[in-house]
């Protein structure tokens, strides 16, 4: 009788050791700051990167209506003294320098020349971002262009570059002219039957016209079309690829992401005296995608193959960066232009699910500042699904909220 005595109270203390053990996702969890309402949470943000020349706001998908809104306010909220740019992805480079008037409209349709016409409609048309555009729009808020994919002047690139400069128009015009704009149009189609040929005559006469800008005597205009025919031939890169095979579709990422650097780049060292805020996703913002098990077949390891946006930009201005990953523990995500949307339901192993727990309207947490999460795995929905990694390598801080929404179009 006094053994099972023993044991039994041996048991009952192991059985409250665990219920005393807490899941790192919940350690985790337990460390973010609580708000109760968004604009509270800004102030430490903003303490956090105030001595920042990027900061860097991501976003699990490109439909988390609620997001984009929590986005644009803190855009808003950091730049209240105007010393930020907002640097944007899906909008084209050009795009940003002939909208802010550093270059010429030319021979752009000025019927189109709008923010929210060269911004992706994915944000632009957006319920939720239509405060940031307006902001673009009245220019309040600064803005430029970072993606090498078609934006609104692409679709006039082979136009605006003859119109531009007399050296580069002896290259374009003439016979060329017809040939490249047919070959342009097809590849901002993602024409599959595009050949070998006709990319190699297009990559061959991009190339004679960045050789031609060598004549420009305008400096300023001279770097930009320079940029504009480095971000073709990127895109040219990409479509080389033809997106048809799982291996070009992630190196295709790569050339990307590669290039939206190279623009971010050529902007802070163009401007020296700026700050900027990009806008992006979780994805293209993490700055060691390889801490991340991807986790999925064909190839679980396929994050160990990517160097993105957040790592490029962390190696040219180290320790001038903040990435900030934005998710959230439930509601729906869903595009402005569908009827359906996705319920948010994070996976019970996820710090969002622990966060849920919580109950708190808001969350932040400055993984920059707890250096002993470095080397600590936990699993998160920062990428959609629920993933494995030491997201604090990945990232410098996450934005929490309870919940998301669908987005919703502007027109509403």
């Amino acid at each position: 009788m006094k053994k099972a005595f023993h044991f039994t109270f041996i048991l009952l203390l192991a059985l409250l050791a665990s219920c005393g053990t807490k899941t790192t996702e919940q350690q985790i969890a337990n460390e973010f700051l609580a708000f109760s309402d968004e604009q509270a949470s800004f102030e430490p943000i903003k303490s956090v990167v105030k001595d920042k020349r990027i900061v860097i706001l991501g976003e699990a998908g490109h439909a988390d209506g609620k997001t984009f809104e929590i986005k644009s306010k803190l855009i808003e909220y950091l730049n209240s003294n105007n010393e930020y740019d907002v640097v944007l992805e899906g909008m084209g480079f050009l795009d940003g320098a002939v909208l802010q008037g550093v270059l010429p409209s030319l021979c752009i349709d000025s019927n189109y020349l709008d923010v929210a016409n060269a911004w992706n409609p994915l944000w632009s048309q957006t319920k939720e971002a239509s405060s940031l555009v307006e902001a673009m729009r009245s220019g309040k808020v600064s803005y430029w262009g970072m993606d090498c994919q078609p934006s609104l002047s692409d679709y006039f690139l082979i136009p605006y570059l003859l119109a531009s400069s007399p050296s580069v128009s002896s290259v374009l015009g003439g016979s060329a002219f017809d040939s490249l704009m047919a070959i342009h149009d097809r590849m901002m189609s993602m024409d599959t039957t595009l050949t070998h040929n006709e990319l190699d005559y297009f990559d061959s006469k991009m190339s004679q016209a960045r050789k031609a800008l060598e004549e420009e005597t305008n400096l300023e205009k001279k770097a930009i079309l320079d940029m504009t025919i480095d971000n073709a031939l990127a895109f040219l890169g990409q479509v080389r690829l033809g997106f048809t095979e799982w291996d070009a579709i992630n190196e295709g990422i790569n050339i990307r992401d590669r290039q939206m650097a190279k623009n971010v780049e050529w902007y802070l060292n163009h401007f020296p005296d700026r700050k900027i805020i990009i806008w992006t996703a979780n994805f293209h913002g993490a700055k060691k995608i390889d801490q991340i098990v991807y986790g999925k077949e064909p190839e679980p390891d396929l994050y160990k193959k990517f160097v993105l946006l957040g790592e490029h930009l962390e190696k040219s201005f180290p320790d001038q960066v903040y990435s900030l990953a934005f998710t959230s523990g439930g509601g729906s995500t869903g595009f402005f232009y569908a009827n359906d949307s996705t319920a948010i339901v994070p996976d019970s192993t996820s710090m969002e699910f622990q966060l849920s727990q919580r109950g708190m309207e808001h969350g932040f947490c400055d993984l920059s500042q707890k250096k002993d999460l470095g080397d600590t795995g936990f699993n998160s929905i920062i990428f959609g699904d629920c993933k494995p990694g030491k997201w604090a390598r990945a990232f410098d801080g996450i934005f929490y909220l309870k919940e998301n929404h669908k987005a919703h179009s502007v027109q509403e």
